[in-house]
């Protein structure tokens, strides 16, 4: 294993090592450089996949990749899905939420500025050929909001992963609904690369300036519809008027397809 980076934080935060490693969930801050991620050995493996996919064609700053476990080798499908890691190093900065509400305008316009180059970077990458939807290199795509946390497709077509959206209609008491939602969401969107969990925790960065320090959390990125890094960006509670208004400023909004998943969901 190559030695770790020594990194020069952006906000200094006395570190104090503890008896045991500290553990956020499936993310245990082993020292003050380094990181380690537990999950499905499948699941971390797309992770690796897109992030040094991200980092071969694009200027973003993500996590460099230290070590992965010998299980990152599983294949797709394979049950039980035996656990891995990876490990990596441990980014500078403040989550964007935390920073946020105390950052000047100016800091923000920076911040706004550099978000809106990172998304521009990553959604000027497409897939070879007609493309599909899933993984950089042609596996299943994965996403809280699909299938329960687990993989499916890939997809061959836009049209496909929509027919896929609308599918849980058909087994409510008014499966005409089907046509009514599915017309709603327009096969003509291309397809490119996206982060697809983008959110104010996954973001890092130096809160006097602005400067962003890093992207997290690369396990769902992928090729996707246009719409669905909007869509996920505003997943779960993320409707905050001050982030809606983040994403306003960074990247296209699809608020007409998102209305419509938002109803998707609840089948």
């Amino acid at each position: 294993m190559p030695s770790p980076k020594t990194i020069n934080t952006l906000v200094h935060v006395p570190f104090e090592a503890p008896q045991t490693p500290r553990l956020a969930g499936r993310v245990t801050f082993e020292d003050p450089n380094l990181v380690r991620k537990r999950g499905d050995a499948w699941r971390l493996r797309r992770e690796v996949e897109a992030m040094d996919y991200v980092r071969r064609h694009t200027s973003l700053l993500i996590p460099t990749i230290m070590e992965t476990s010998p299980e990152l080798d599983t294949e797709y499908g394979e049950k039980p899905a035996p656990e891995g890691w990876i490990l990596m190093e441990r980014l500078p900065g403040v989550e964007l939420g935390v920073a946020w509400p105390n950052m000047s305008e100016e800091s923000r316009e920076e911040t706004i500025r550099q978000l809106r180059s990172c998304f521009d970077q990553l959604h000027q990458l497409r897939p070879d050929g007609a493309g599909w939807i899933g993984s950089f290199s042609g596996g299943p795509a994965y996403d809280h909001r699909l299938d329960n946390r687990a993989p499916c497709g890939p997809f061959s077509t836009v049209g496909d992963f929509h027919d896929y959206l609308v599918a849980p209609v058909k087994r409510c008491p008014r499966p005409d609904w089907v046509s009514k939602y599915r017309n709603q969401l327009p096969d003509s969107h291309s397809i490119r690369f996206a982060h697809a969990d983008l959110s104010w925790e996954n973001i890092l960065l130096d809160p006097e300036t602005g400067t962003v320090s890093g992207i997290l959390d690369w396990e769902m990125a992928g090729f996707w519809p246009t719409w669905w890094e909007y869509r996920k960006a505003l997943y779960g509670f993320r409707s905050q008027p001050w982030w809606m208004y983040v994403l306003k400023e960074t990247m296209t909004e699809y608020r007409a397809e998102t209305e419509v998943d938002w109803d998707l969901e609840m089948f």
